[in-house]
């Protein structure tokens, strides 16, 4: 019973450790990656275009590896091919070898001519026997170096789309560098012609500023020219009121005639 028990807890703590490790693993591992992409967020555009630039220029020693690579096999077929060739021209005149003793062994013959040379039959026939054998295993080499250079000459052929598609791949992410500079560029334009904008509406600023400064003075001037008139209102000295005597001569002046007949008279003329 306390086995049991003691089993089920070792099976239990077990299961719990694993849980822990699974769990800091995938925390360390979060917790990498946020920092990963932190750092790639403070890393400047115009570094990660220099990183990708020197990348890029790492693909031509790739490339020059790759060719000397691409150089020894295209030598290797061809050599390949040569050997080939040969063992076929060799081939046929082993067959033309074949037919001439066979040919020879036909006439029932002790002795046979072969070569300019008189052989007995029973070496002919030794000779016909191991000449069809070694050439029935050469044409299984050849069947052999034939296979071998198809897989060969696809391999290589493989290995020259790779190039040129390397190649190609190369010249359009180089397009693409060129037009993220570019647009890194105009970015840069645009934010320091909004950084010349603000000194514009700092300019706008002091420009109502001072606006405003001469408005205060213009009312600061008349309001002192208003404090001047009603001063001189306010002193102005006392205007006396006239009397009949003096009504009645200046109504008199104004008239030309003192009696109210000359004023008629007057009239009457005009």
């Amino acid at each position: 019973m306390f086995r049991k028990i003691g089993f089920a807890i070792i099976v239990v703590a077990g299961g719990l450790f694993l849980l822990s490790n699974t769990r800091i693993a995938s925390y360390g591992g979060t917790a990498f990656k946020k920092v990963r992409q932190a750092t790639q967020k403070q890393v400047p555009v115009e570094f990660e275009i220099e990183r990708l630039q020197h990348e890029l220029s790492q693909l031509i020693p790739d490339m020059k590896k790759s060719l000397t690579g691409v150089a020894e096999e295209i030598v290797a077929v061809e050599n390949l091919k040569e050997d080939i060739d040969r063992v076929r021209v060799a081939q046929n005149d082993r067959k033309r070898n074949i037919f001439a003793m066979k040919e020879q062994l036909k006439n029932n013959t002790e002795r046979v001519t072969l070569n300019n040379r008189t052989v007995s039959a029973n070496r002919v026939r030794e000779m016909l026997d191991n000449e069809v054998a070694s050439c029935k295993n050469i044409e299984k080499e050849i069947e052999t170096k034939e296979k071998l250079l198809e897989a060969r000459e696809r391999s290589l052929d493989l290995a020259r789309r790779q190039i040129s598609s390397v190649r190609a791949q190369k010249q359009e992410l180089e397009l693409q560098i060129a037009q993220l500079q570019a647009d890194v560029k105009n970015l840069r334009l645009a934010q320091t012609k909004s950084v010349v904008q603000i000194d514009d509406s700092r300019l706008a600023h002091i420009k109502t500023s001072l606006q405003e400064l001469r408005n205060r003075l213009k009312v600061e001037k008349t309001e002192g020219e208003l404090h001047g008139q009603l001063y001189n209102e306010i002193n102005a000295p006392d205007t006396k009121i006239k009397t009949n005597e003096q009504v009645i001569k200046e109504a008199e002046a104004y008239l030309g005639d003192s009696t109210e007949e000359g004023k008629v008279v007057t009239e009457k003329r005009q």
